[in-house]
């Protein structure tokens, strides 16, 4: 415990110890077809030149041809699995145009999420997906996507110091801004900040929308991290603090009029909103703070802890209940005083979250095998102030992991967590150049959300099962300079899903789900021409109770022009494809998608141009999104009454800075 003062200031390792089991560099260099200038546009760090006169005061000269020493060849990162796992990676800084118009949440998720129709938005996976942790957790899910992931922070080893500015500005008022910075203090110390900001305005018309407000929400997320590593490499230290405030003016989706259908309400574009008085919102922050150190006393026997604590807070209010009530976007009401704390005639909703975790164990790697194993202790805590009333549980769980490497690309990964008494997960993955092949097993307790909620609508405290997650996966990859195919399969079995229904009131149901998922990615390069493809060709058997359309793709392509060395253009078309289905509807008191049978998402295809530059280190897009609405095909609905975004024009830049 007595790492935990020092962990703010303490992370990374800006220099690589020497290991055999090390990969070779990961990044803008790899030979994709889908990236035809594995440079990104940049000098060759080895025809650095260096200066060629020397001034009075002493200073290098610099003339056209001399080029700078730093840049994104000479800053690296690194994720904390890498150290986890043994397999230091130096991850290069990416440079590319590949599909740097792809701004937008979703469309860097290839289309497989979606929201209501706006960024910032409710969120949730088009295809069901297994759970990524055991244990009990809080459910209130949303909104977390948009937050900093505490597995992919960026440990970086910068030569000097580094900036990343990425502005952009899409219709609706969805705009993003993200900023890092990075510095070494020295060679072994390094440390660094990120920062994000997101606002979108409505698309629908509510009472403070017609008083000139039009913000429908804004996000901050802030994130400090940093890294150190001994000089003999015996001993490294990372860690971050992380910060996301999330705030929503929920509208609750398109109202309709008397005998509108909703299909005929996308020819209007001033739609008034369910929760048409404004007093609806959602808000959602948490503090989270990480640390993982470890100690090699000699490559067969190594010993790392992490500690991790979180506390968060999550409310929904509306403060005209009795006419959200009225026009049935709730289905009842229990007890009159059940109510906001000293606010008449509302709806309130509050969880207050928080956990601890440390997680000691021992690693080691012997010349190809490498194993991990681990002792885990967590204790969570949620307190409703509605009832005045408060869960808890303390787990312990034991870890293991084992990884064989046959050769540079063909390995297998063997690995299981067991939470003493209750959730387990059972996993293993072969993978080789030209064929992969993953299976696991997951039983996991449900969330908070599925199992205590207690407000003046909704109530209930259950003890429903486990929930059964079989996924098995397995696919073959070819691979030449000009083209590239990759046909997979994937197979879930679902037992115990515990879903929310038409009336979002939770449910189990014992019977087993099936789905079966054919997919392929093929594309490749030809000229000047790049162009890229995946299909998703979806089934599922027994209860009809998770919702996904049969058939999801999405296409780019795209003419990349160089002019005299300097700028980089890319012309291209962003091509997206989704089959007709019941898509769910969304209610924001506890942030869950919800089973509705009133009206089929007809299918629709969405067409974006965009241009693509670089000029040194410097890009920028520019995009018309949903370039045939109005031409060839009207708008359509992101989730259950709440439309996409319609023929809107985007534009951003990112802005790298090695000084």
């Amino acid at each position: 415990m007595l790492v935990l003062p020092i962990a703010l200031t303490l992370g990374q390792t800006p220099m690589r110890p020497q290991s055999p089991m090390r990969p070779q560099s990961s990044g803008q260099g790899s030979m994709d077809p889908s990236q035809p200038n594995p440079n990104g546009g940049f000098p060759d760090p080895n025809l650095t030149k260096t200066p060629t006169q020397s001034s009075k005061s002493g200073r290098a000269a610099l003339d056209d041809s001399t080029k700078q020493i730093y840049g994104p060849n000479s800053t690296h990162y690194f994720l904390e699995s890498d150290i986890l796992n043994a397999k230091l990676v130096d991850r290069n800084i990416d440079t590319s145009l590949h599909l740097f118009q792809r701004y937008l949440f979703q469309e860097k998720a290839y289309f497989l999420t979606a929201n209501l129709g706006n960024e910032g938005t409710a969120v949730r996976n088009v295809f069901v997906k297994s759970p990524s942790s055991l244990g009990t957790q809080l459910g209130y899910n949303a909104y977390i996507p948009y937050a900093f992931d505490s597995d992919e922070v960026k440990y970086y080893n910068t030569k000097s110091p580094f900036s990343d500015i990425d502005y952009s500005l899409g219709g609706g008022g969805q705009t993003r801004l993200n900023f890092s910075f990075a510095r070494n203090i020295d060679s072994l110390w390094n440390v660094g900040l990120e920062l994000q900001r997101v606002v979108a305005d409505k698309v629908l018309t509510d009472a403070a929308f017609k008083k000139g407000d039009q913000i429908l929400l804004g996000q901050w997320g802030v994130l400090l991290h940093s890294n150190f590593r001994s000089r003999n490499n015996k001993y490294r230290i990372l860690g971050h603090l992380n910060y996301f405030d999330q705030g929503t003016n929920d509208q609750g989706g398109v109202k309709l009029t008397a005998g509108q259908t909703p299909t005929a309400a996308l020819n209007y574009l001033d739609n008034t909103a369910i929760l048409s008085n404004s007093t609806s919102q959602s808000n959602d922050q948490f503090l989270k703070f990480h640390l993982y150190h470890e100690f090699i006393g000699f490559k067969g026997l190594q010993f790392f802890q992490r500690f991790d604590l979180e506390t968060r807070k999550v409310k929904y209010r509306d403060m005209d209940f009795d006419m959200s009530l009225a026009d049935r976007f709730y289905p009842k009401t229990y007890i009159n005083y059940i109510q906001a704390p000293s606010v008449p005639d509302s709806m309130y909703n509050e969880n207050q979250w928080n956990s601890y975790s440390h997680q000691t164990g021992i690693k080691g790697v012997f010349r190809k095998f490498i194993y991990r194993a681990h002792l885990k202790q967590r204790y969570w805590s949620v307190y409703n102030p509605m009832n005045d009333a408060k869960l808890d549980r303390f787990e312990n769980y034991l870890g293991l992991w084992l990884h064989q490497s046959f050769s540079d690309q063909t390995d297998f990964t063997a690995e299981g967590e067991y939470l003493l008494g209750s959730d387990y997960k059972l996993a293993a993955q072969f993978s080789s150049p030209w064929f992969y092949a993953n299976f696991q097993r997951t039983s996991t307790s449900p969330s908070i959300a599925q199992n205590w909620v207690h407000n003046i609508s909704y109530r209930w405290k259950n003890d429903f099962a486990n929930i059964q997650f079989d996924v098995l996966e397995g696919g073959l990859t070819y691979r030449s300079k000009q083209f590239y195919v990759k046909p997979y399969v994937t197979i879930q079995r679902i037992g115990n899903w515990v879903y929310f229904d038409s009336l979002a009131n939770v449910k189990q149901t014992k019977e087993a789900i099936g789905v079966f998922r054919t997919s392929v990615d093929v594309g490749g390069n030809f000229g000047k021409f790049e162009w890229g493809t995946r299909f998703h060709a979806n089934t599922s058997t027994g209860p009809d109770i998770i919702r996904m359309p049969s058939f999801v793709a999405n296409a780019n392509l795209a003419l990349n022009v160089q002019y005299k060395k300097l700028l980089y253009l890319q012309f291209g078309i962003d091509l997206q494809h989704q089959s007709a289905y019941y898509a769910d509807a969304y209610m924001p008191v506890f942030q869950q998608y919800h089973l509705q049978d009133y009206f089929q998402l007809p299918a629709f295809v969405q067409a974006d141009a965009y241009v693509n530059l670089r000029i040194n280190r410097v890009r920028l897009f520019f995009k018309m999104s949903n370039v045939t609405q109005g031409l060839l095909t009207t708008n359509y609905y992101a989730a259950y009454l709440h439309p996409a975004m319609g023929n809107v024009f985007g534009y951003g830049v990112k802005w790298l800075l090695f000084d």
